[in-house]
Parts: C-alpha cells; sequence; structure tokens
C-alpha cells in the first residue's frame, strides 16, 4: 500500500502503515527516547518563536510593513504547521492502533498539514523576490500593502488548490479486526496520474522555490559587494561598511543553506519511496520516515531566528516589547505595595505583638 502514495511535498505525515511491511511490525518503541524529546524541542521553539516573532510585528507599528508582513505570515503558517504536524505524526507513528483521532480529523488534519507546508515555502520565496526588487532594483515601484495582501491570498488559495488531490484521494479505514486504523493517502489504479502528481508537487514546492531564493539571494549578495557608498570615507567608516556587507552574506547563506537542507531529506525519501519502496530499509522504514519528518519540521525553527532575530531591528523592538511588559509588571507590583502599606495604619503596627518580639521569635510566632 506503500507505494501508492503520491509523495509530495505536503506528505510528511509519518505513515502508520509504513512500519507494517509484508504483514510484520517493526518495533520503533526503542527509539521514542530519541525521538519524542526531538519533536517536542522543535514544537515548543518552534510555537514560541514564531509567536514572538507575530507579537513585535502586530504590536510595533513601525514593524507594519510589506517585508514584515510577508515574515509574519510565514511566522503564522511554520506555527501552525508545528502544531498540525508534530502532535499528530508522533501520536500515528508510535499508537499501535494507528489513527486514533476520527474520521473528520483525518481529512482536517491531512488538509492542514501539507498547505501550511506549501505556504511556508511559498513565503519564503515571496520574502526572497522582495528583497531582490528592493536591494537590486531600489528606484522602482516598491510593493504595496495591497499587492502583499493579494499575493497572501494567493499564496494561500494556490496551496488549497496544491492539496486538493492529495485530500481527494485520502481515506480513512478502520481494521477493526486487527484493532488497528489507517488515514492515509492512496492513488488505487492511478499509478500514472501519481507520479505526475508527486514530482508536479516536488517541482512547484522545492525544485522552483530552491532556485528562486538562490538565484534572489545571489543578485542581492553581488549588489552589495559592488555596492560603493557615496562620499569620502573614513576607515573606520569603511571597516563598518564592509563588516555589515559580510553580516548580510553570511545571513543570506543561512537562509539558502536552511531551506536546502530542511527539506532535502523528506523529498529524497518520497522520490525513493515512489521509484521502489524497497530501496528503504524496511526494518528502519519508519524511523528514516520520522527522522526525515523531524528535519523537515525543524525548518519552522530555523526561520524565526534567520528571519528576524539576526536582524538588529526585530531584536531591538523585541527588547523593547519585553522591557515594557517588566516595567508594567513592576509598577503595578510597586503600586499595590503602597496601597497595601497605606491600607495599615501605624497604630496597628506598633499595638501588634509581633514587633515586640526578635525577628526569630516572630519567625517562630507565625510558624506555631
Amino acid at each position: 500500500m506503500e507505494g501508492n502514495h503520491s509523495g509530495s511535498a505536503g506528505s510528511t505525515q509519518p505513515s502508520g502503515s509504513g512500519e507494517r511491511t509484508d504483514g510484520h511490525i517493526y518495533e520503533v518503541a526503542t527509539f521514542k527516547p530519541l525521538i519524542i524529546p526531538c519533536y517536542v524541542l522543535v514544537l515548543v521553539v518552534g510555537v514560541f518563536g514564531n509567536y514572538l516573532l507575530l507579537y513585535v510585528i502586530c504590536r510595533t507599528r513601525k514593524m507594519h510593513n510589506v517585508t514584515n508582513f510577508f515574515i509574519g505570515n510565514l511566522a503564522f503558517s511554520d506555527m501552525l504547521m508545528c502544531v498540525t504536524c508534530v502532535p499528530f505524526s508522533l501520536a500515528y507513528a508510535f499508537n499501535p492502533r494507528g489513527w486514533v483521532f476520527g474520521r473528520s480529523m483525518c481529512y482536517v488534519v491531512f488538509l492542514i498539514q501539507p498547505v501550511t507546508v506549501y505556504v511556508s515555502v511559498f513565503t519564503l520565496t515571496a520574502i526572497a523576490v522582495d528583497r531582490y526588487y528592493a536591494t537590486v532594483h531600489p528606484l522602482k515601484k516598491r510593493t504595496t500593502v495591497s499587492t502583499c495582501v493579494s499575493v497572501l491570498i494567493g499564496i494561500w488559495l494556490l496551496s488549497c488548490g496544491l492539496v486538493a488531490p492529495a485530500v481527494t484521494h485520502t481515506y480513512h479505514v478502520e481494521f477493526k479486526d486487527e484493532g488497528f486504523t489507517i488515514c492515509e493517502e492512496f492513488w488505487l489504479g492511478q499509478e500514472k496520474e501519481r507520479r505526475v502528481y508527486a514530482y508536479s508537487t516536488l517541482l512547484v514546492t522545492y525544485v522552483l522555490p530552491l532556485s528562486a531564493v538562490f538565484v534572489s539571494y545571489l543578485c542581492i549578495t553581488v549588489k552589495l559587494k559592488k555596492c560603493v557608498a557615496p562620499g569620502n570615507r573614513t576607515q573606520d567608516q569603511a571597516g563598518i561598511h564592509q563588516a555589515r556587507k559580510r553580516k548580510i552574506f553570511r545571513l543570506v547563506a543561512l537562509l539558502v543553506s536552511a531551506f536546502a537542507v530542511c527539506w532535502l531529506p523528506i523529498h529524497v525519501f518520497n522520490v525513493l519511496r515512489d521509484i521502489d519502496i524497497n530501496l528503504i530499509n524496511k526494518h528502519y522504514f519508519l524511523l528514516i520516515q520520522l527522522l526525515c519528518h523531524l528535519c523537515a519540521m525543524s525548518s519552522s525553527c530555523c526561520n524565526p531566528f534567520l528571519y528576524a532575530w539576526l536582524h538588529d531591528r526585530f531584536g531591538a523592538e523585541l527588547r523593547k516589547c519585553f522591557s515594557r511588559i517588566f516595567c508594567v509588571s513592576a509598577n503595578s507590583l510597586a503600586s499595590r505595595g503602597e496601597r497595601m502599606y497605606e491600607s495599615i495604619s501605624l497604630s496597628d503596627i506598633s499595638s501588634s505583638p509581633v514587633t515586640s518580639l526578635s525577628p526569630g521569635c516572630s519567625t517562630r510566632l507565625f510558624l506555631a
């Protein structure tokens, strides 16, 4: 049955039937102490990091621009991807009863999971293209907010459209005698259509976006390398300018590398499974699939750091938000203490028996 999967980019859900090959069950419970903490770490870092990113963008008015709207959409889709992919993937992979969340959740989860994957990939591409035009063609008209909103709506609609064929071939099947339920994608009797869909989504969601991101950031790097600041500069100013260009180059290299490395394993796994499932060791099929899936999910942890915290403005705004929160909390505690102090009269304090005791005696009195 495994060979009937499309192997599309969105098919990152570890297969519950992947560990049931040739009628034999290959137990992966021994790897739980390794896999579950890694998944939990990805979930916590991905959700918390992207939430902070959204918080800064939403609360800071000066951050309301086209680029940050793209980054906010990326953070939202990554956060949704963590919430929908990680818990259900672990439960489906390790539960001996397979899919235990019901028929409705089967279709809902298998719809949301690939949609968030596609939205994240396409948003990364949109950010790269937007940065390309802003840096390489600074005199051209910048993308307006209305155009940005239209692009984001188009990204979500395109993602839903790409997922539609896979959802129509998703089945929730209960094997009551075996006490096992599956929720997976099958293309029964449509092998040619399945391969066309699988390789098309691979092209659209990995090869083309990676090429666009690489070319965009390569042009940005070349432009910055050739860029010469006007006027006479001191040696210190020239050093600062060179250091800034080196920082941007490192950031660009990290962006491209993270995108390529995080998503490469799951795509290679899907392609090998489509060509011949026997190319993957059946004893470790589910383990390999889980590790590839984990690598893909880790991209949601990388993006907040790469697209936000490595930028000085985001870091400064994040520190401001935290300082405001701490200042408000401190002022609230201080005012509460003042009100409590004013509510106690000096006569009450002087008449209290505790004041006539030594500190040690007062402690013993309260403890008694």
